[in-house]
């Protein structure tokens, strides 16, 4: 079972990274979170305190001639507290995972391209049992000490010793970790499985061995952190952390920005007219409107791109019935307008979610051609037809039965996630025009997580957590090893021919066997729905070119550019380039 790094649909809202697993509440699963967001009103006297009160703020500084400062809205909720080691399972401060600690390999979750990083290079041995990392020379610590091999593989047996350290459960999977010599680490598996190469290279801190020796990770102060990146901490406060550059960085021609802020931000409506008054550069919230309110005020500058990586979908719990009928899941899923739930739950930013499973565009290259067209608005004739098919007739209310059993069931949402709420409201529309009764069960998110967990439901809606390619979403949610409450299968779908590609593909590290078998996953998605997919889930992600230019887009997705995703916020930052005064 691979354990994201995102725990729940909470950071589809406003993400800030507050590290750990799941979404922001976020930051949500901690994705994968920490708090959520939704849509802040604020009276007119309000705006005008904020105003006034942001007149002569030092984030202006950002258009001094003499240093060029970086302000990032990455922290939404209340002030900061320290948190400065990059395993603290509470949560970790903007900016230490990326601009201060660093991993072996940078890989893009949205292309899945992988570049070196702090290794140059790696290999699989010819039985996948072995991994080999060659790390980089002239790589300094910032406090001036060479970081080598050692503290690479020291990183690795420390997560070993403090479990509660190793978020994503490598060494479920790991025998050992050694460095035979300064510039060479291997790490031995217990069985083939090439997938850890995501987790393993692109979302592992590598931590100095002469600061972290003899502390447990989890709750070391690390009041001075010292890493390879591109910047230091200079200033911890309740309101703000400053990272200013890290002259000896290992890259340091590349980096053009002097000092990063991280202000504390109150909500997001805050965050957005601080961002559309240049005080802030770059920041990562939800809100509607953002073409007439955000980008209309200053079409020049003023940008938003919200690339999908993940999904929201509707878990079915296969357990019962009608859900155990294939005919039954396809009705449901062809009577959705997936149209409407993106434009009126998530404001037109996001695509109708794909029924292969694939998070589109991203994943094109691996889409059967006959899987191509995709029904994103209702087909009340098809839906009819899967119900009859399943044995279903209409009754006089125009419900459907069976056996003197009506088609009814309830749908589970969080109460207060307004894009759930707004989905599940036009779910229960589309389901009752083609005679499928739906109640909608909106409960406190704790009973929501009771309940998904343990199976206690009919229908939920969730989210589906991608990776740099289709196999890490598949594999999370529909390995029979990740039945719920073990793992993240909580529909509870059970399919050998899905365990045998799923298996098949952790073996290998030819591409094309990968491939094949990726594209038998999503055959069988389609024609089976173990969910129904909804709508793409967007990483919010906004930004004004007044004071930086080279930011990443759907033209050049180079990185993910919300400000929670890490390492990807140190990828654009060696990116930017000041605008000239």
């Amino acid at each position: 079972m691979y354990l994201v790094q995102w725990t729940d649909p909470l950071f589809f809202y406003v993400k800030q990274p507050s590290g750990g697993i799941g979404v922001i509440k976020h930051s949500l699963v901690t994705f994968c979170g920490k708090s959520k967001a939704g849509t802040f009103l604020i009276s007119f006297l309000a705006i005008l305190s904020i105003l006034f009160a942001a007149c002569g703020n030092g984030a202006t500084s950002s258009n001094s001639s003499a240093k060029h400062v970086l302000t990032l809205g990455a922290h939404v909720g209340g002030d900061f507290t320290k948190q400065l080691s990059p395993y603290n399972p509470l949560g970790v401060n903007e900016g230490i995972k990326g601009m201060v600690y660093e991993t072996l390999l940078y890989v893009n979750r949205i292309s899945g391209d992988t570049q070196p990083w702090l290794a140059t290079g790696y290999q699989w041995s010819n039985d996948q049992k072995t991994l080999t990392f060659t790390t980089r020379s002239g790589v300094k610590w910032n406090d001036g000490q060479p970081f080598t091999a050692n503290d690479v593989a020291f990183t690795f047996n420390m997560l070993k010793q403090y479990p509660a350290a190793d978020q994503n459960g490598l060494w479920t999977y790991l025998q050992s970790v050694t460095a035979p010599d300064d510039h060479t680490v291997v790490l031995t598996f217990k069985k083939p499985d090439t997938p850890l190469l995501w987790y393993i290279g692109g979302q592992t801190w590598i931590v100095p061995q002469h600061i972290f020796q003899g502390q447990d990770p989890t709750k070391f102060a690390n009041d001075n952190p010292v890493g390879t990146g591109p910047f230091k901490m200079t200033k911890f406060s309740a309101p703000l952390l400053v990272y200013d550059r890290n002259p000896d960085y290992w890259q340091a021609s590349k980096l053009q920005v002097d000092e990063l802020r991280y202000p504390a931000v109150k909500d997001n409506t805050t965050l957005q007219l601080e961002l559309m008054r240049g005080q802030i550069d770059w920041g990562s919230f939800f809100a509607p409107g953002l073409d007439q309110n955000f980008v209309a005020k200053d079409p020049t500058h003023n940008h938003y791109w919200m690339a999908a990586t993940n999904m929201f979908t509707m878990y079915l719990n296969l357990t019962k019935a009608p859900f155990n009928n294939v005919d039954v899941r396809q009705a449901i899923s062809a009577a959705l307008n997936r149209q409407q739930m993106a434009q009126q739950a998530e404001s037109g930013y996001v695509q109708p979610a794909s029924t292969t499973g694939l998070i589109l565009p991203n994943s094109n290259s691996y889409l059967v051609s006959s899987l191509a067209q995709e029904q994103a608005t209702p087909d009340v004739a098809k839906a009819e037809q899967y119900l009859q098919q399943a044995g279903y007739t209409k009754g006089s209310d125009g419900i459907y039965q069976k056996n003197g059993q009506k088609l009814s069931f309830s749908l589970t949402v969080v109460s207060g996630w307004t894009d759930w709420e707004t989905m599940a409201s036009v779910i229960k529309q589309n389901l009752q025009a083609v005679g499928i009764n739906v109640t909608v069960n909106d409960i406190q998110d704790t009973l929501y997580y009771t309940a998904r967990n343990n199976g206690n439901f009919d229908a939920l809606i969730g989210g589906l957590y991608g990776g740099p390619n289709p196999f890490y979403l598949y594999e999370t949610h529909l390995d029979s090893a990740n039945l719920s409450p073990k793992g993240w299968n909580w529909g509870k779908w059970d399919n050998s021919q899905t365990d045998a590609l799923l298996h098949q593909y952790v073996t290998t590290t030819d591409t094309a066997v990968q491939k094949q078998d990726i594209q038998g996953l999503e055959q069988i998605y389609a024609q089976q729905l173990p969910n129904i997919p909804l709508v793409n889930a967007g990483d919010w992600y906004e930004y004004t070119t007044q004071h930086f230019t080279g930011w990443p887009d759907k033209n050049n997705p180079y990185a993910d550019g919300a400000t929670f995703n890490t390492p990807d916020n140190e990828i654009v930052v060696l990116n930017l380039k000041p605008v000239a005064k």
